[in-house]
């Protein structure tokens, strides 16, 4: 009985010091020490334990007491530190949750704003053309940042806007030589409609074709085109009213960084690839045409420009082209599809909102029309060398200035039968300059900005110790200006309004004032007079050169005017164009676009469906000497050209 009784109250004090060594577990660092000694305790009660006869008794001692006090804290400790980990997990979670939910209505709200942007990226530019310059500072020129958008996996994806070209940064994240290409392709299908009858039917004549209306209008022929006055047919093929046509234009720039120095330097080049053009363009010949090509130095102090390119008097150019349509505008080539060379094909109209080297370079204008229709000259991809600079945007101020020795001389050289003739604007010393200044009011929503830009230049001299041309055609002195104001309104996130409106003077700039004429080695006049006490068949060329170009008021002119209303990635814009030049040829053209953009505000890409609706009509004044007249009739003057033509298609920028 008392063996019995000795034994309960060993087992019993056992349990508690095993109890207490467990509970010991739990306390803090400063008790390890009393942890230690009831470790001691327990060891030597479990070597009792070990010594009883009781099999039973001896494993639930040794099930209780045979467990590591250490052993267990640290299994309690670990237990506490996954508890407190789970709780902050669990609110790390509850934070990305609201950082998500607040980036979702960021980028929703930014979205918005990006579609509210100026729709100049689907516009092309370009070419309306305009450079390239991506950077980090400020918006450089015709290069301006269109996104530096992040993806869906947070990478930057910077895509850069050249006069309408959209550019991607192909090697971004990387540092040394950056790559840049890009372009902008145009499909397009086309309507024209017009007045019918027997008395329109020369708008329509073949190139190369003489209509049969004029048959004894040969000296009236010379008088109304004196610089080219063998026969009349027109340049271009305006008997079809529908038509398609596909363009194209790449984007190659080369860039590198001295973060030393804090310059960007590098290279431009921009290649036109009409790909309609014929069987020979098809199969890959003389497809891609040099366009400019320049290089750059960018730094805190401005910007140098060094090359074959556009000067301030384009890039910096406003108007209400700015904010029109995709082909919505005077700018684009809607003039090539409808018939406005005039009764004598002299392409009397002044057809573009473009300063004069700028209509030039883009055969926009009436001789360089006709020199790369003609003579097959490759105007357009032939700018002039230019160095300009231009400056950094200082509180919304800005200017740039550029200077070209000349023209290639080779572009207004012509071969007529057997005879070598020159017979175009080869301005020497053309210096041209721009201003602008943007004022932008984020408390009321609304930006505007005014420019003013102009160019200067003299014409070409005849010399007979260096030029040996049996004609030399005299032009008056290069001078311009245009002066442009827009202002663009946000009502909201959604939607925006624009209005833009311009006015340009090009006093006599293009227009011819003298044919001279190589005789006994030196040049002269041809003379004016059919009693000069020679035979003259050509005494009408030059009273029609007077009558058309000579007097104060004989100066070209032009004007804009124009609204754009954006909704989402709805635009539509309505614009005028309007001028007048030398004996007062009026043109007159009302646009209405409408466009839509497919692609995601983030896109690299821009994929813009559009229409467009043109309506002008035309006014071609001439003088008596050379009138030409409706058949039939010896006074009554034929009628002036007029129409509408339908555009639409898609521009696709990459």
């Amino acid at each position: 009985m008392k063996k019995f009784i000795y034994t309960r109250t060993a087992l019993a004090s056992l349990l508690a010091l095993c109890s207490f060594s467990g509970f010991a577990a739990d306390f803090s660092d400063e008790s390890i020490k009393e942890v230690k000694k009831q470790e001691s305790t327990t060891t030597s009660g479990k070597m009792g334990v070990m010594k009883t006869s009781n099999k039973r008794l001896k494993e639930k001692m040794d099930r209780i007491c045979n467990a590591d006090p250490r052993k267990k804290a640290e299994e309690l400790k670990k237990k506490e530190e996954l508890k407190l980990a789970a709780e902050k997990k669990k609110e790390e979670t509850k934070l990305a949750n609201k950082k998500n939910a607040k980036l979702v209505k960021d980028s929703k709200a930014k979205t918005k704003s990006i579609k509210n942007s100026n729709v100049e990226s689907s516009k092309a530019k370009s070419l309306k053309t305009q450079d390239a310059k991506v950077e980090t500072k400020d918006v450089k020129k015709d290069v301006k940042v269109v996104n530096k958008n992040i993806d869906k996996k947070g990478k930057a994806s910077p895509v850069v806007s050249v006069g309408g070209v959209d550019i991607i940064d192909t090697n971004q994240g990387k540092g040394g030589l950056r790559i840049t290409f890009g372009g902008v392709v145009d499909a397009q299908g086309y309507g024209k409609a017009g007045p019918s009858g027997e008395e329109y039917k020369r708008y329509d004549v073949m190139p190369g074709r003489s209509t049969g209306y004029y048959d004894d209008a040969t000296g009236k022929i010379k008088g109304a085109n004196p610089v080219f006055p063998e026969g009349i047919g027109n340049i271009g093929d305006y008997s079809e009213n529908m038509g398609m046509i596909s363009d194209a234009i790449l984007h190659l720039r080369a860039e590198n960084k001295n973060e030393d120095l804090g310059l960007l330097y590098g290279a431009d080049v921009q290649f036109h690839v009409p790909v309609t053009e014929g069987k020979g363009a098809s199969q890959g010949i003389y497809v891609a045409r040099g366009r400019s090509a320049h290089v750059f130095l960018n730094s805190k102090y401005g910007d140098l420009k060094l090359g074959y390119q556009f000067g301030p008097e384009a890039l910096m150019r406003l108007d209400a082209t700015r904010i029109a349509t995709v082909d919505g505008a005077a700018d684009s080539d809607w003039f090539r599809k409808v018939n406005l060379e005039g009764s004598a094909a002299s392409f009397p109209f002044y057809v573009t909102p473009r300063l004069y080297t700028e209509s030039f370079s883009s055969e926009s204008e009436k001789l360089s029309f006709r020199m790369a229709g003609k003579y097959h000259k490759d105007v357009m991809t032939t700018l002039p060398f230019r160095a300009a600079y231009y400056s950094l945007n200082y509180m919304g101020a800005r200017f740039g200035i550029s200077y070209s020795p000349r023209y290639d001389s080779n572009l207004f050289v012509i071969k007529d039968g057997d005879d070598i003739k020159h017979v175009g604007t080869d301005y020497e010393h053309i210096v041209s300059a721009g201003a602008s200044y943007e004022y932008d009011s984020s408390k009321n929503n609304i930006k505007i900005k005014t420019s003013v830009v102009g160019e200067h230049g003299k014409a070409k001299e005849p010399n007979n110790n260096k030029h040996l041309y049996e004609e030399f055609v005299e032009y008056n002195d290069l001078m311009g200006v245009n002066l442009g104001v827009s202002a663009d309104y946000k009502i909201n996130e959604d939607q925006g309004v624009k209005l833009a409106a311009s006015f340009a003077y090009l006093g006599k700039s293009g227009q011819p004032k003298d044919i001279q004429k190589l005789k006994d080695g030196k040049y002269g006049q041809i003379p004016e007079k059919k009693n000069s006490g020679e035979n003259n068949p050509e005494y009408a060329r030059i009273t029609g050169l007077k009558a058309q170009f000579d007097g104060d008021d004989k100066n070209t002119m032009y004007w804009t005017a124009g609204a754009g209303y954006q909704y989402e990635s709805f635009y539509t814009s309505l614009t005028y164009f309007g001028s007048t030049m030398n004996d007062g040829d009026k043109l007159h053209d009302v646009a209405l676009g409408i466009q839509y953009d497919l692609s995601p505000a983030y896109s690299k890409s821009k994929f813009v469906p559009y229409v467009a609706l043109h309506y002008f009509t035309t006014d071609e004044k001439q003088a008596d000497d050379y009138k030409i007249t409706k058949k039939g009739s010896a006074t009554e003057t034929a009628p002036s050209n007029q129409g509408a033509l339908f555009l639409t298609g898609v521009k696709f920028s990459f």
